[in-house]
């Protein structure tokens, strides 16, 4: 491989670099325990899914070509090139994006961002659209939307930068794109049939709270990597980061407590709405500032999700609000606040420091931002709609994507767990003394009474043992064993 230029390679550089990357990607699968903790019980292994799918699909587009389309040789202040497709550029030196250390860990390191936001994207559409248009979609997406918006905000002559538009780490490029993609495709999609305003029901927190931990570590190469060094500036933007998630928890949560409880999935939206907001300010800004940054966005989110119910489309896990308000508040902020001495190299005084005319720069960004990701979005999902489709049957949706999409169920597990401990206690039951021998194939019922006593008691059937894994029996109603229409489904273990 060309090694031309090794002389200039600083190890401990490129040691930060590769570190920030392997964060990076670990944000992804983070990000699938978030959304899948958040879901339907019958949707959660195809919202791991549609995480998982990312990290090979986008990362195949960005060797073969993305990169190139991002960070290439340009042909104009636009678009890259194919000059580096399938990265045929070896370990050449390269001033511009990797001056200290290996262009192909730059390479890396920008490829775990291309994979993180169109799964961001899959937050928005959860339950309701068919895999392979999915696929087809993020690909399409990854190459149209994302690799040039890369190239305009971060590219050596991309004109948003040329123009001033200060974005460290992807409050425009990842959040604003993923948001208003994520709101464009809900609305094309339409609600789902089992749509509840009020929200969607967390089956398992425990997911969440795990991938929002995981999230908040691996944005510290988010944030600190964008420095593009081991040095001053990645310590403020790493500072920052972890300054914004924490006042982002408290904020949440002193809110909730205002107003009478203290939600655990509100808890977790707290830090990512901070992280989210200080992003694009993280290497332009001093550690007070992220913590108003971070308190201003929290609340404007916080109202707009009081305000959901008034909404007339289902961005089901709120990537709109959450990504998209939360990058476009950052952003304009960022203009507010950034101080040139902060970051000497790359940024500039904001309208708080007597240059009002940043805002302006921000607000070209974040309009560009919007209307690109809406027109993007669009003319890749509409094709597909009106030729392949891309929405689910009523039928297949209310079953579940894991099963009618994947054939799959994460619940057999659990099933046959609870299998087995009921066949332990038949046996230990038929072992002790003076017992009457009881069959293994049988079934478990469970009773609800009403609180009132005015209604008779309903007792659900469940399989067991070897029936345990054939398909439930209909729900009965007192001695009589009439159906009742009072329980809508087995209970699932």
């Amino acid at each position: 491989m060309n090694i031309n230029g090794t002389k200039y390679y600083d190890t401990g550089d490129n040691a930060w670099m590769m570190t920030s990357t392997v964060l990076v990607l670990l944000m992804t699968p983070a990000l699938a325990f978030f959304y899948g903790g958040l879901v339907d019980h019958k949707n959660v292994l195809n919202q791991l899914f549609l995480s998982f799918i990312c990290m090979g699909i986008v990362f195949l587009q960005w060797v073969l070509f993305g990169f190139s389309f991002a960070f290439g040789p340009p042909v104009s202040p636009g678009f890259g090139s194919f000059g580096w497709s399938v990265l045929r550029f070896g370990e050449s030196y390269n001033p511009n994006y990797s001056p200290t250390y290996p262009l192909l860990t730059y390479c890396a390191y920008q490829g775990t961002f291309a994979i993180i936001t169109p799964a961001l994207i899959s937050g928005a559409i959860v339950g309701r659209m068919k895999i392979i248009p999915y696929m087809i979609f993020i690909f399409v997406w990854s190459t149209v939307c994302y690799d040039p918006m890369a190239h305009w905000v971060w590219g050596e002559n991309g004109w948003l930068k040329q123009l001033g538009t200060l974005d460290f780490a992807g409050g425009t490029v990842v959040h604003i794109l993923s948001g208003v993609s994520g709101l464009v495709a809900s609305i094309i999609l339409g609600k789902r049939h089992d749509y509840d305003p009020r929200g969607t029901p967390a089956h398992n927190l425990p997911f969440t709270i795990l991938g929002t931990c995981l999230l908040w570590v691996g944005w510290t190469g988010f944030n600190g990597g964008s420095a593009n060094s081991a040095s001053g500036l990645a310590a403020l933007a790493v500072i920052n980061t972890h300054t914004a998630a924490a006042t982002g928890l408290v904020t949440w949560v002193v809110i909730d407590a205002m107003r009478g409880h203290v939600s655990i999935s509100g808890a977790c939206t707290g830090p990512i709405v901070g992280l989210v907001a200080i992003t694009p300010s993280s290497g332009f800004v001093q550690p007070g500032w992220s913590i108003l940054i971070a308190i201003i966005v929290v609340c404007i989110v916080y109202t707009l999700l009081l305000l959901k119910k008034y909404m007339r489309f289902d961005d089901t896990l709120d990537v709109a609000l959450i990504h998209g308000c939360g990058g476009v508040s950052g952003a304009f902020l960022a203009g507010m606040f950034s101080q040139q001495w902060v970051n000497e190299a790359g940024g500039f005084d904001g309208a708080f420091y007597g240059r009002p005319v940043q805002l302006w720069y921000q607000i070209a960004g974040i309009l560009t931002a919007i209307v690109f990701a809406a027109a993007c979005t669009a003319g890749i999902l509409l094709p597909l709609h009106w030729t392949i489709g891309i929405r689910l049957a009523r039928e297949d949706e209310m079953e579940g994507l894991d099963v009618s999409a994947h054939g799959e169920s994460w619940e057999v597990a659990a099933s046959r767990a609870f299998s087995k401990f009921v066949k332990e206690i038949v046996e230990e039951y038929n072992n002790s003394a003076n017992a009457q021998n009881v069959e293994e194939n049988g079934t478990i019922a469970l009773q609800y009474t009403s609180a009132s006593g005015k209604q008779p008691a309903i007792t659900i059937p469940f399989p067991s043992v070897k029936g345990l894994h054939q398909p439930p029996p209909k729900h009965h109603a007192g001695a009589d064993k009439q159906e009742s229409s009072s329980v809508s489904e087995v209970i699932r273990f």
